[in-house]
């Protein structure tokens, strides 16, 4: 029984026990939480701080330890190589030498003729021959008692020998062998010292401690700052000091300070650096530091640096804003390349296959999201924009049609000043969905017609305050193609793979020596090799250092699909204040009166509002008015005042009116497609040979 009851209080007391302790670990949960989260912090941030350290030792450990301990060893059995055999021939002759010493020791002690020789010449001198007589009898046993111990130790060590090789076998042999010739040699290094040591011709030349070694060697933070400081001083460069290197996801960013000379004379030697550093042509990029004279960032290039370039993101119909700046590229330091188009005139360079029309898709992607702004597309050769359809408010293909559109851009940006007095917005246009501004995208610039580029430099000069902004493109920026005063007229600059000529006109003399360099990228030789399609040096308000960017890629499939979204949310209209401001521009200046009265009439159609009518349709073929209207007002709100009478305005000018329409039995005033379609073609053949998308 009291067994039975000791149990009992054990478990009770184990049971107390462990309520005690699962109550205290829940206290102590609850009350240390703040201090295991501090620690947590603490932790964090210690190896925020020391992660660079470790990745350095990592990276010392893992690719310059190895290779240090190999070419250690590498150095050592090459020394034993040239050591072995001169060590061997000095054993050889230590060896002999200390034999001789040994056996001519030996013969002089048992022959004693030190001892006794030079007594019986005295003594012989002198006239004393019986004591000659007695030091000869003296000398004999001196001999033989020597010659007799001499004997006596000779065999006794033989039998020690003896005894030593019986009990152990050829091992004692060859330690006893080792050990003789080893003290006989000893005895000859002693006796006859080692002459000095010859210098050898074929030894190699201690190693430059300022010779520089590829990029590639070097794996730590330290190990790259010391490899730029070698390969700048190797090319006549005096440095004052390399900051501290950065890792980055495509190579290594290293800030050097000159102590003498510019940064033009760092930069113009770039391709020797890139040998120096075992690097890829175009591997070292040089940005001076615009607030620092003696400061130059060396990005060194060991991977492609676009190669995980995000996406540009999916911009809704309307969501942007032309005076905001947008996302149109990457820049090499990681930053979105932006661009501020409100007002901006934009030139672009870049020889074939450099992605010029890369790049004006990237603008005009922009553009046609904005709620505020229009774009034109005025390419005389190619497709130019028509992957974006009626996004593109006005697209011309022939000389005169852009000549038109050109002459028509000038008079909203000769009007739009005054309308912009009379409502109050001072000196410059503000851009909204009732005044959008305006984007005219020539590609091809220099196959324009002599009318058409001088109608574009007037553009330059009176389009900025109005919104009225131009965005040229061509393959080359010579002074008969482009000329530098257009490109000094440009807010925004992009050089992609081009010339070296052509980098001074553009960007200004002396820039090339500066860092802008886009005539070392090499433009794609075909769809498979891109090489630096799409690079490029950007001039503009948001970029003015000489740093590599890329514009983003967006593919056919994607322009598309956003234009038929854009399309259907619909798109903003030229305000009728301009409209009628512009043509009384043109009345006072004579240009109205260019064109015969027959053409006037004809540009009385408004072409918006008539694709707008086809897009209403759909696939349906014939509509009564009232689904017209209806299908109107749910396409845009400029509609919903719109009765029938403003829809037969629209389309009277094309010599369209209401028809009868039968569907279901009823017959109702309406429209059929085909119809309005076929007139509309006519007209863009008769008047500017426009293709309605």
């Amino acid at each position: 029984m009291a067994l039975l009851g000791f149990s009992v209080a054990v478990q009770r007391f184990c049971r107390a026990a462990w309520r005690v302790l699962s109550t205290l670990g829940r206290w102590l949960a609850v009350r240390c939480r703040p201090l295991v989260d501090l620690s947590a912090s603490a932790a964090q941030m210690l190896w925020v701080w020391l992660s660079p350290y470790v990745a350095d030792a990592v990276g010392w450990l893992r690719f310059s330890a190895p290779r240090l301990f190999a070419a250690w060893l590498g150095r050592q059995l090459a020394a034993l190589g040239r050591w072995l055999p001169g060590a061997l021939w000095r054993l050889v002759c230590c060896t002999v030498t200390g034999a001789w010493w040994l056996v001519s020791t030996v013969a002089r002690y048992v022959s004693a003729y030190p001892d006794y020789a030079a007594v019986i010449a005295e003594a012989k001198s002198l006239g004393k021959p019986r004591r000659v007589k007695i030091l000869r009898e003296a000398w004999r046993r001196a001999i033989v008692r020597r010659l007799i111990g001499v004997t006596v130790a000779v065999l006794v060590l033989w039998l020690m020998i003896s005894a030593v090789i019986a009990n152990y076998g050829q091992k004692a042999v060859w330690a006893l062998a080792i050990s003789t010739v080893a003290a006989v040699a000893g005895m000859g290094r002693i006796t006859r010292p080692a002459p000095a040591r010859e210098a050898d011709p074929d030894d190699p030349a201690e190693p430059d401690p300022n010779a520089p070694y590829p990029l590639a060697d070097a794996h730590t933070r330290a190990e790259v700052a010391e490899c730029v400081r070698r390969a700048v001083v190797h090319e006549g460069l005096t440095l004052r000091l390399v900051e501290e290197a950065q890792r980055q996801p495509w190579g290594w960013h290293v800030p050097v300070v000159l102590a003498t000379g510019t940064p033009a004379g760092l930069v113009a030697r770039l391709g020797e650096l890139e040998t120096v550093l075992d690097l890829p042509s175009g591997g070292v990029l040089a940005t001076p530091d615009r607030m620092r004279r003696a400061r130059v960032v060396l990005r060194l290039l060991q991977r492609d640096p676009f190669a995980s370039m995000p996406a540009v993101p999916d911009r809704k119909p309307g969501s942007l804003s032309i005076v905001d700046s947008h996302i149109v590229g990457w820049r090499l330091d990681g930053r979105p390349l932006t661009l501020r188009l409100a007002g901006a005139h934009a030139v672009i360079i870049g020889s074939s296959g450099a992605g010029k029309s890369m790049t004006v898709r990237a603008i005009a992607d922009v553009v046609t999201a904005c709620g505020d702004a229009l774009c034109w597309d005025l390419s005389p050769i190619g497709v130019g924009l028509d992957i974006y359809g009626r996004t593109i408010a006005r697209r011309e293909r022939t000389p005169a049609g852009i000549e038109r559109a050109l002459t028509t851009a000038i008079g909203y940006a000769l009007a739009r000043p005054h309308v912009a007095v009379r409502r109050g917005m001072g000196a410059e246009w503000q851009p909204s969905p009732d005044g959008p501004a305006l984007v005219l995208v020539i590609d091809e610039y220099p196959k324009l017609s002599v009318r058409g580029k001088e109608l574009a430099a007037a553009l330059l000069d009176v389009g900025r305050k109005a919104r009225v902004s131009l965005v040229l493109a061509a393959s080359e920026a010579t002074k008969d193609v482009l000329g530098r005063a257009i490109a000094d007229s440009t807010a925004i600059r992009i050089m992609l793979p081009s010339r070296h000529a052509d980098v001074p006109l553009v960007f200004g003399t002396g820039m090339i020596a500066e860092g802008w360099h886009p005539h070392r990228l090499h433009p794609a030789i075909d769809e498979h090799t891109a090489e630096d399609a799409g690079r490029c040096y950007v001039n503009a308000e948001s970029i003015r250092e000489p740093i590599l960017c890329k514009i983003a890629p967006i593919s056919t499939e994607q322009a598309y699909q956003r234009a038929q979204v854009r399309v259907l949310m619909g798109m903003p209209r030229i305000d009728q204040d301009t409209l009628v401001e512009a043509d009384n521009q043109q009345q006072l200046t004579g240009t109205a009166d260019t064109e015969p009265q027959g053409q006037r009439r004809a540009d009385q159609v408004d072409r918006d509002a008539v694709a707008d009518v086809l897009t209403a349709f759909g696939q349906d073929h014939r509509l009564w008015t009232d689904e017209v209207l209806q299908r109107l007002h749910i396409l845009h709100p400029q509609y919903r005042d719109w009765v029938a009478e403003d829809l037969a305005a629209s389309l009277r000018p094309l010599g369209i009116s209401p028809t009868g329409v039968k569907k279901s039995g009823s017959n109702r005033n309406g429209y059929y497609r085909h119809r309005i379609r076929t007139a509309l073609t006519e007209y863009d053949t008769r008047h500017s040979g426009r293709e309605i998308l």
